[in-house]
């Protein structure tokens, strides 16, 4: 399992339900509580700052990956 996908596995109960396109804010339960423990978990993990906009942006898997390939993290 890469680590993006150990990331995503803490955050959310059923990881298949939530594939590359599906919006965060879709997935049952997801809430702002839930999006600032993803920022926590991925700043932690990966030892990085992310910035308003970088987070703003994270709102599917794919756009997920796409901040983080933008920061040269292949994840």
């Amino acid at each position: 399992m890469s680590t993006l996908e150990q990331l995503l596995s803490d955050i959310f109960d059923d990881l298949d339900a939530v594939d590359d396109d599906t919006l965060f804010r879709q997935y049952e339960g997801w809430d702002s509580l839930k999006h600032v423990q993803l920022v926590v978990s991925i700043e932690h993990r990966l030892h990085i700052d992310l910035t308003a906009e970088e987070i703003r942006r994270m709102t599917s898997r794919r756009a997920l990956r796409d901040v983080l390939s933008a920061r040269g993290l292949d994840v």
